[in-house]
Order: C-alpha cells, then structure tokens, then sequence
C-alpha cells in the first residue's frame, strides 16, 4: 500500500515537471520586444536565443535517455532538475545577447533530462494502468504548455521584469529536485556496458518496426505546431476581429481524452488505436479544409484533431517502450528527440503555405500514416 502510494505521488510529481519543463520553451516569447529594448538589439536576435534552446533540449533529450538506462532513472532526473535550476538562474543573470544565447542552451540541455528518463521510469516502476494514465497526463500537460507557458511568462513580467519570470522558474526547478530526491524510486537494476550508451540508436534503427514508428513520431509535433501556427496567420487575415486564443482553446478541450486513454488502451490493441487515431486526424483535418470559412466547424473539428494527438502520444510511446524493452532509455530518448525535431519542420510549411494547402496536406500525411501502421508486424 505505502508502495502505491509512493508511485501516485510520484506520478503527480511527474505531470507538473512536463508542463514546466515544455513551459520554457514558450518563456521568452512574450518577453522578445521588452529584452530587445533593453539592450538595444534587433528583435530577431532575442529569438535566435529560444532556437538555441530548441537544439540542445534536442540535444539533451537524446543523451539523457540513454544515460539513465547506465547511471538510473532518478539519478538522471533530479540532478538534472538541479543543474537546470542553475542554468535558469544564469538565464535571469544575462546582461548581453551573447550571455543570453550560453544560458539559454545550457537550460535547454538540462531540461532534456525530464520526458525520456521519465517515461521509461514509468515503465520500470509503474503498473500500466497507472503507466499509461500518467503518459497520457504528461503529453496533455505538454499540449497546454503551449498556452499556459506564454500566459505566466507574460504575467510575472508584468510585476516584476523579465529576469522575475526565470527567477521563478529557477526556484520551481530547485523545489522539483528536491521532490524527486524525496518520492522516485532508485533503479531496481543499470545495464553496465562499456559501450558508449548512444550506440544502442544504430539498434533500434535496425528494427524495422521502430523505424515505422519513429517515422511516425517525427509527424505528431510537427502536424499540431503546424497546424496552430497556420491557424493563426489566417485568423489574423481573414477574422482580425476574432479571438485565435479562444478557438485555440475549444481545440485543447480535447486533452480532456487523455483521462480516458488507459481505458482505451485496455479495451483495443495498440496498432488498432494508432490506426484509428491516423484517420481520425486525416478526416478531420479534411473536413476543415471543406468548410474552412466557418470558425464554428473550425473549433469543433479541432476538439476532435487534438482528442486523437492526445490518444497517439501515449499509444506510441508505449508501443515503442514495449518493442525497445531491453534499451528503453535510449528507445524514449530517440522518440523525444524525433518528436521535437519535427517541430523545427513546421515553420518551413505554415509560413510558405495557405491554411488551405496545410490542411490538405497533414490529411493526406496521416492517411500514409495509417498505412505505414499496417505495415508493422508486431502488436502490444
């Protein structure tokens, strides 16, 4: 009892880490016009700084997998909350862009150290009631960073500058060390190799059925960024006068799903479930193409597109933690590292093509993506 118990706080600690962690990507965007002011920069150069987070989160989310299959999961995670608690507080110290561009790739790096170290801990220690419940709640969490994140950044700000809002972050850091040192379990067994950790990739590359799902995986960010970044340029042309953030928001009322994704995965077999996910996106990112002029069916079909994304994050992972069993770690790790790079993809589309075409092509995207599930031979 006392075990289980352990495991749900442990669970809860994980979901307010994921909406944190992913939250920092969003910080410095609303502060982009107040630091350039401040230092007398071109705007664009404030925002290479949330580019160079970007490539060392990559960076840190295919390291740190892997590490923590050889040094264990908790050690990994915490430590790393600490040293992102550092790197945040130099965030908050910059006085120039260089320092700026430093602080923030050493805070993207560290921060890499939380999504695959905690989803393989969630297979290592959890029940896959409670395993698949708690991936679920992390990717909505991931989901609604999108929103929230700019939303805190904006508002602490407004009290207290720009530095308050990494000041706050540090401190939040430095409090999740602590808990993950109090609740997560030490690794019940390490892989002791001397292989360098990495080389576990080419292995999993080797497997055809992962390459399939990674190939997949690299589509789920990029479609929902895309998606949301082409809704928003046509929203400002076609209804100036209209709310992005509240049709934005009816959209992520489908994150609600993943309350229910445990369930699903027990009554249906995982192939099943991605499959229906792929054309539950693809129908309805068609039928907003069909009635793209009514906001009405805009919202409402994006409920349903964001439901499926909420059922195909948690499905996948545990398909992929499944088949790379014997190098979960660097299975995870691979699959955080794809989903984000996908992300960097995304600009190149939404800002080179009408919502029209973007639509259009993401449906026809997750119909190969169905077929391609076909294609895999083992189940879970």
């Amino acid at each position: 009892m006392e075990q289980r118990k352990n495991h749900y706080f442990s669970a809860t600690l994980f979901i307010v880490m994921g909406f944190f962690v992913v939250c920092s990507l969003y910080t410095l965007i609303p502060l982009y016009n107040s630091i350039s002011l401040e230092w007398n920069v071109p705007k664009q150069n404030v925002i290479v700084a949330s580019s160079f987070f970007s490539i060392f989160y990559a960076i840190g989310l295919l390291m740190f997998g892997p590490l923590s299959d050889q040094f264990g999961r908790k050690t990994i995670i915490s430590y790393g909350f600490l040293f992102s608690a550092i790197a945040t507080i130099l965030v908050a110290q910059s006085t120039d862009i260089s320092h700026l561009y430093v602080a923030r790739s050493f805070q993207g790096f560290t921060l890499g150290c939380f999504a695959p170290v905690a989803f393989a801990y969630c297979f290592d220690h959890f029940l896959p009631s409670l395993r698949n419940f708690t991936i679920s709640l992390i990717n909505a969490g991931f989901l609604l960073s999108g929103i929230f994140g700019p939303m805190i950044s904006e508002t602490i700000a407004a009290s207290f500058q720009w530095e308050g809002v990494f000041i706050f972050f540090s401190l939040f850091y430095f409090v999740l060390f602590l808990f993950a040192r109090l609740l997560l379990s030490p690794s019940n067994s390490l892989i002791l190799t001397k292989d360098k950790p990495w080389k576990h990739f080419s292995t999993l590359l080797a497997d055809r059925d992962l390459r399939i799902l990674y190939m997949i995986v690299f589509s789920l960010l990029l479609s929902f960024v895309t998606f949301y970044d082409s809704l928003f340029q046509y929203f400002t042309t076609v209804f100036p006068n209209q709310s992005f953030l509240l049709v934005r928001s009816i959209g992520l009322i489908g994150t609600v799903s993943c309350l229910f994704s445990d369930l699903v995965m027990r009554t249906m077999r995982t192939k099943r479930l991605l499959i229906y996910c792929s054309l539950s996106v693809s129908i309805s990112l068609f039928i907003m193409m069909f009635f793209y002029k009514n906001l009405f069916v805009i919202g409402a079909f994006s409920v349903i597109y964001v439901a499926a994304i909420s059922f195909f994050l948690p499905a996948i992972i545990t398909y992929i933690g499944v088949l790379g069993r014997n190098h979960r770690g660097s299975a995870i790790s691979l699959y955080s590292f794809t989903l984000l790079i996908g992300t960097a993809v995304s600009p190149i589309i939404s800002h080179n093509f009408s919502f029209l075409s973007v639509l259009g092509f993401l449906g026809i995207w997750f119909l190969l993506n169905a077929i391609l599930i076909l294609r895999i031979r083992r189940d879970t």
